[in-house]
């Protein structure tokens, strides 16, 4: 029996194809969220959704994503077309709740914004349409989302296809005020992007004082198109204050303060 144990651990491992995933380190037992799933004071506005393309807390007063956290390295990225249909109203929410719809942005100014990017998910033609789901949406003006949004995100694609990085990402929206669209979607006043960035296959054990982390805040209005995403890069810790929820949680505390100031 041993044996036949043994033989079939080797054969998992030379039937892998490409390095092994960084092992999960959370409650939930995903990868996206290894590096801490992100928690704040009040847990009533945070209902977590876990699919296998990323994982999100969803606010049910705002309709809108908290936050969505996923990993992200060359294999999510393949020659899958662009899913070409409406943006997908989520069904699995709980009974009672308002489910966003397609047409609660059509004509409001705002662009249906993906957290994770389309592109990002384009290896099976379920990974691209779970990109669509309006829960991994937030309202964004077009400035944002086709200019300096898009650019960093082309920054990220470059690290893990030219440079074979291992990134875990998270995304989301600040409110300051009470503007909304559609049947009552929030609109950000900003939108936030925290990047850590690894070797590929490395994983929360491999994260030290020298981990680069990448941190921005990008006001959500017009006439930034063409902004360089760096002129707003950040530190976590002010994305802390400005959100209420911890990142990085898992990350050993003195790491935690080095790497969030950074």
């Amino acid at each position: 029996m041993k044996l036949m144990i043994i033989l079939l651990g080797i054969l998992f491992i030379f039937s892998c194809d490409g390095p092994i995933p960084p092992v999960p380190n959370n409650n939930t037992g995903s990868i996206h969220i290894s590096l801490g799933k992100p928690t704040d004071l009040d847990s009533s506005d945070d209902y977590i959704i876990i699919r296998s393309q990323y994982v999100l807390s969803y606010n049910h007063n705002k309709n809108v994503p908290n936050w969505v956290a996923w990993e992200l390295n060359a294999d999510w990225f393949g020659d899958v077309d662009r899913y070409s249909g409406n943006f997908i109203t989520d069904t699995s929410l709980p009974a009672g709740w308002y489910r966003v719809k397609h047409s609660d942005y059509t004509n409001s100014g705002y662009d249906r914004g993906h957290m994770v990017r389309s592109e990002e998910r384009t290896k099976t033609i379920e990974d691209n349409k779970s990109t669509f789901i309006l829960t991994n949406i937030l309202p964004q003006t077009p400035d944002l989302n086709r200019g300096v949004w898009l650019q960093f995100e082309y920054y990220c694609e470059d690290l893990c296809k030219k440079e074979n990085k291992e990134l875990f990402v998270y995304a989301g929206g600040i409110f300051h005020t009470d503007s909304t669209i559609g049947n009552g979607v929030s609109v950000p006043d900003s939108c936030f992007k925290i990047v850590v960035i690894l070797d590929r296959g490395q994983g929360l054990n491999n994260v030290n004082e020298n981990t680069p982390v990448y941190a921005v805040v990008m006001p959500n209005i017009a006439g930034i198109r063409t902004d360089d995403w760096e002129k707003y890069k950040t530190t976590v810790r002010r994305i802390e204050s400005s959100t209420g929820y911890n990142f990085l949680s898992a990350i050993k505390k003195n790491i935690q303060d080095v790497i969030e100031n950074k």
